[in-house]
């Protein structure tokens, strides 16, 4: 799926990709929840509150992923 396949596609069927896809990281700012998936080339984040999907961001730059790379601990990493 290319990135504009993913933009036509309806409300539901887009989290139904998002879902699919290839989990990244999840942050909590205490009040909202960020999920973020890998598609392909391209990266989907939801905002997340109360079980409610309030506003989705889509991005190719890895740039954008910063936030989550704290997540990652080294320590359990095979060299």
């Amino acid at each position: 799926m290319t990135l504009q396949d993913f933009v036509q596609l309806d409300g539901m069927e887009q989290l139904e990709v998002f879902w699919s896809g290839n989990f990244v990281g999840e942050l909590n700012d205490g009040e909202f929840r960020m999920v973020c998936h890998q598609v392909n080339d391209f990266y989907i984040e939801y905002k997340i509150l109360g079980g409610h999907y309030l506003d989705m961001k889509i991005f190719k730059n890895p740039d954008h992923l910063e936030p989550y790379l704290g997540q990652i601990d080294i320590s359990n990493l095979i060299y």
